[in-house]
């Protein structure tokens, strides 16, 4: 029963740990914003 919770609390930390690690990597929704518009505004002003 000890090795059931030690296995459980494990994949817990792992999930936890993944989701610390994905949302470090990226960009804050201010620069994703920011380059949404640059976007936008170069492809109204190519065509």
């Amino acid at each position: 029963m000890k090795n059931l919770f030690w296995l459980v609390g494990g994949a817990c930390a792992a999930v936890v740990g993944v989701l610390v690690w994905n949302s470090k990597s990226r960009p804050a929704v201010p620069e994703l914003a920011h380059r949404l518009e640059d976007a936008w505004a170069d492809h109204h002003t190519i065509a």
